[in-house]
């Protein structure tokens, strides 16, 4: 395949990022989630070897996660196996053997259907140095490709094993990671001719020659950028809408309500979101838990047993081995979560609860997730790449802009308009969780939020209601004064902030709209 025919496959912005690292050896390439970042760098990669004609190079693809790293091994085999491209691959991690059943299904269907004539992939995993120089020497010998798939925990292992091998591309992915100290080190450990850094949020230190990304000894420059906002208007994902559940005795959740009734807790905000969402979808909601405790407090409770049985598929995922990857309650391997995931997340007659504990909120890609509910202190990356799961468009709503048969602000044509950030109404005085909440306002500005018009409260005591608007935020600040004056404060900070970045004549118009036609 030619470079004309794989680049014709990406979008125009997908294009342009494409495009920066042809300019850029170094860079951080900055995209929603949700916006095809495996896709460009899959592009890249291909390019890389097409100019190479196909012969020996070494390719690496970092990622914060096993789990991730798996997604992207299955995401890039298939780009660079449907565009004909012959190569290795291996995983570079501790988590055990690749499936190989979906990758051979790949393979078969792309010899099939695009009439590619690729025979055999050798695919292999292993940490230690010398199945690491053995896999590199194959592809030196068979003059191919190979490409690494490794954990951040694990890429150092890459160097160990070939110091002397010169890495054509390093490919980072959700790279907000490496500001971390015990993962910043391989940014200067591995040896490469060229570098990206692929993050939807970047993370900055008051140094900039400190581990943060405004480092650009480490980082370079940010050589593409696409905001939130750009992404959302040109109808690649969708916009933030704030539900804060209220209790049935019509108050808050205390904090000994939170740590003896858990399962209540997320029940009740079950409930409410599947009201709020509307007739379109079912409740396909991402908790996110303050520990693996708390999945094994849910799995006790009566209220998972009452949601199994009305046919609620409840999915938990922890490093911890007594949760794993669990489905009902089943413990299964990472490729039988990962797909039986992604077809309920097709479903939309499915309803699904999704607990974990720092394992989906980055890069997993599942679709159809309507809403997230953080039950703890969320970084300001945490919880927009943990937003950033259910801000992915429903597939027919996609199909349906590609098209052009609707355009993204006619949201009331969507099956999915907006991606729901659940707030459960737990205030106990602590002035932590009342920044937090804060914070959560705050953060999601960047996507178009205005409190005062995207916001919702549900009482299950009045037959669970749903108020839009300013009577939404008059309910809630009768309710829960705490989060009221919160809120109260976000608004003012919008608005001033609003005016102060308004042109002379933008100012006028805000203050006096009668001169609008008469400055045109």
């Amino acid at each position: 395949m030619k470079e004309k025919d794989i680049l014709s496959k990406l979008y125009d912005y997908q294009l342009a990022a494409v495009s920066a690292t042809d300019k850029n050896d170094k860079g951080i390439v900055c995209m929603p989630t949700g916006t095809g970042k495996t896709f460009v760098q899959a592009s890249v990669i291909a390019k890389e070897i097409l100019k190479n004609n196909g012969k020996f190079g070494i390719y690496v693809i970092n990622a914060p996660r096993i789990m991730l790293s798996y997604q992207l091994l299955k995401e890039v085999y298939s780009f660079l196996t449907y565009a004909g491209i012959d190569a290795r691959y291996m995983s570079v991690h501790s988590g055990g053997s690749n499936d190989m059943e979906d990758l051979e299904k790949i393979r078969i269907d792309a010899n099939y259907n695009e009439g590619t004539n690729i025979q055999f992939a050798q695919i292999e995993n292993g940490t230690l140095p010398i199945t690491i120089r053995e896999f590199v020497e194959k592809g030196k010998a068979g003059d191919v490709p190979v490409v690494f798939f490794s954990t951040y925990n694990s890429a150092d292992r890459i160097n160990d094993a070939i110091p002397s091998e010169k890495i054509s591309i390093v490919m980072n992915d959700e790279s907000q990671y490496l500001v971390q100290e015990q993962f910043h080190d391989i940014i200067h450990t591995l040896n490469f001719s060229r570098c990206y850094f692929f993050t939807a949020t970047t993370i900055h230190t008051p140094s900039d020659k400190g581990r943060g990304m405004n480092n650009k000894d480490s980082y370079g420059d940010i050589i593409f950028l696409m905001t939130p906002r750009e992404a959302i208007d040109m109808g690649k994902m969708v916009r933030p809408r704030m539900h804060f559940v209220i209790p049935s005795n019509g108050s808050s959740y205390t904090k000994d309500d939170f740590e003896s009734s858990l399962g209540k807790i997320i029940s009740e905000a079950f409930a409410q979101h599947n009201y709020a969402i509307g007739q379109f979808s079912k409740a396909k909601m991402l908790i996110s838990v303050k520990g693996v405790s708390d999945i094994q407090k849910f799995f006790e409770s009566k209220e998972y047993r009452g949601l199994l049985r009305t046919g609620v598929k409840i999915y938990a995922v922890a490093s911890d081995d007594k949760v794993g990857n669990n489905i009902n309650g089943e413990k299964v391997s990472r490729r039988e979560f990962l797909n039986r995931l992604k077809e309920d997340g097709k479903n939309p007659s499915q309803e699904i609860i999704i607990l974990h504990y720092d394992i989906l909120a980055e890069g997993i890609d599942v679709p159809g997730i309507t809403g997230i509910m953080p039950l703890r202190t969320l970084g300001k990356a945490k919880f927009l790449q943990t937003f950033g799961r259910a801000a992915r468009l429903d597939i027919e709503d996609r199909d349906r802009i590609t098209k052009g048969e609707i355009t993204p602000d006619q949201l009331s044509d969507m099956n999915k308009p907006y991606a729901w950030v659940i707030v459960p109404t737990i205030i106990h005085g602590d002035d932590d969780n009342k920044e937090n909440i804060r914070s959560l306002i705050s953060e999601l500005r960047d996507y178009g939020f205005k409190p005062y018009e995207d916001t919702i409260t549900t009482n299950p005591g009045n037959g669970l209601p749903t108020v839009d608007g300013p009577d939404a935020l008059n309910e809630i600040k009768k309710k829960c004064p705490n989060i009221g004056q919160i809120i109260e404060s976000v608004e003012a900070d919008y608005e001033s902030e609003m005016i102060a970045n308004l042109t002379p004549e933008e100012w006028l118009i805000h203050n006096y709209p009668e001169l609008k036609d008469a400055l045109k």
